[in-house]
C-alpha cells in the first residue's frame, strides 16, 4: 500500500485544478444551500385521508386512530415522530424525528403517516466532481 501512495505524484497543475474543483464544489453549496426548508405543519394521515394538521411551533402530543389502534404522535422542539404504535416491529418509531419540509414518517401496519409541510428549498441533490 506504501508503494502505492509514493506512485501518485501530481504536478503543480494537478494542484490546482483539485483546488478549483473544492472551491467550485464548495461555492455551490453555499449558493444552493443543502436544499433542506424547516417545516411549518405537521400533517397526519390515516387512510390517506388528512385527519389533523398542527403547528410546529406547538409542543404537544396527539392521538391518531389507526385499523390496529392508536398511534401517538409527538410534537416538540419543531419536530416531530411516532412516540407509541399498535405495530409489532415498531420502525416507525426507531425512524425517530423529523423536521424538514417534505419529509415523513410511516406507521405502513397502522396505515399512519405523518407528514412535514413547509416551503421545501430545492437546491442541489448532490455535488459531484
Amino acid at each position: 500500500m506504501a508503494k502505492m501512495i509514493g506512485l501518485l505524484k501530481f504536478s503543480g497543475c494537478d494542484k490546482i485544478l483539485i483546488a478549483l474543483c473544492i472551491l467550485f464544489n464548495a461555492g455551490l453549496f453555499c449558493y444552493f444551500g443543502s436544499g433542506m426548508g424547516q417545516g411549518s405543519w405537521v400533517v397526519i394521515e390515516v387512510d390517506q385521508k388528512r385527519v389533523a394538521r398542527y403547528s410546529l411551533s406547538k409542543d404537544q402530543i396527539t392521538d391518531v386512530e389507526g385499523p390496529l389502534g392508536i398511534t401517538e404522535v409527538e410534537i416538540r422542539d419543531g419536530k416531530a415522530r411516532i412516540l407509541r404504535s399498535p405495530c409489532k416491529l415498531k420502525v416507525c418509531i426507531k425512524s425517530g424525528y423529523i423536521q424538514y419540509a417534505d419529509r415523513i414518517s410511516v406507521c405502513l401496519p397502522n396505515r399512519v403517516v405523518v407528514r412535514i409541510e413547509g416551503n421545501a428549498e430545492r437546491g442541489l441533490d448532490a455535488v459531484v466532481s
